[in-house]
């Protein structure tokens, strides 16, 4: 059960790949996001989201915690933040904020970034503390968090981009690249048949990871992005292989009050 949850945190994150070029910083935006993840077809997750756009200010939340079977078996919930700005047309981290509980058991990471520098303020468990965690820190200038990084790699409108990632502990690199065009059919989760396109994305482990973390964090994925307004392409699915079958997420934009939020 650890592996699966691993994968939801790291996956919640990864939902918000979000391509968009330059000119969506001149409006501003606010949108509320579902989000519903599955393991071989098994409910899984469930997260809601806000994205908040104002001038060269970017603005991020999630909620997100185990439901059905697995929440009986774990019952895990996150919060992530995620704030940032606009500079030369590339978002610049500015804070970060990951809190998450299972159980009795919660951890925290809150970094500040200074001079594009990333700062530890405090941790739960210390990354810091940690001697199986190999970092060397005078690399980390430029990095980003773990949600800039993906909004990043969309940022030229185009699945081809490279980001190096920091998220406290862990220091790696995301690449994506375009596939083919695709139509995603209505269903109880979308309430529209929609054009896609479909984007293979790798995860290249740099330095910061245990032994264990190697092998059981995962290598690639595939994404399928949807546009709207504004040049504005939106994550509409993302599935991965793992060794406990099909990881799947689906992804919309919040559209109406009451609306189904799962398959």
């Amino acid at each position: 059960m650890d592996k699966a949850i691993d994968f939801i945190k790291f996956f919640i994150i990864s939902i918000f790949f979000l391509l968009f070029n330059k000119n969506l910083f001149s409006i501003n935006i606010e949108k509320d996001i579902f989000i519903s993840s599955y393991i071989k077809g098994i409910h899984l997750a469930n997260a809601s989201a806000k994205i908040r756009i104002e001038e060269n200010k970017f603005y991020f939340s999630l909620n997100a915690k185990t439901v059905g079977i697995f929440s009986l078996i774990s019952s895990w919930q996150q919060f992530i933040l995620s704030e940032a700005i606009l500079k030369n047309h590339t978002l610049k981290s500015n804070k970060y904020i990951s809190q998450d509980a299972r159980g009795k058991k919660k951890g925290h990471m809150h970094i500040k970034y200074l001079e594009n520098y990333p700062r530890i303020i405090s941790a739960q468990p210390d990354p810091r503390k940690d001697n199986r965690r190999k970092i060397n820190s005078s690399l980390l200038k430029n990095t980003v968090d773990p949600v800039i990084g993906i909004f990043n790699i969309g940022l030229n409108g185009s699945c081809n981009k490279r980001e190096i990632v920091f998220d406290g502990k862990r220091k790696y690199a995301l690449k994506i690249k375009f596939l083919q065009k695709e139509k995603i059919v209505k269903n109880s989760f979308y309430t529209n048949e929609f054009d896609v396109i479909k984007c293979v994305f790798d995860i290249e482990k740099l330095e910061g990871y245990t032994k264990k973390e190697i092998n059981k964090f995962p290598n690639n994925g595939y994404i399928w992005f949807k546009k709207a307004k504004n040049d504005f392409y939106f994550p509409a699915k993302i599935q991965i292989s793992t060794n406990w079958g099909t990881f799947l997420c689906l992804i919309k934009e919040k559209e109406f009050t009451y609306e189904s939020n799962s398959m």
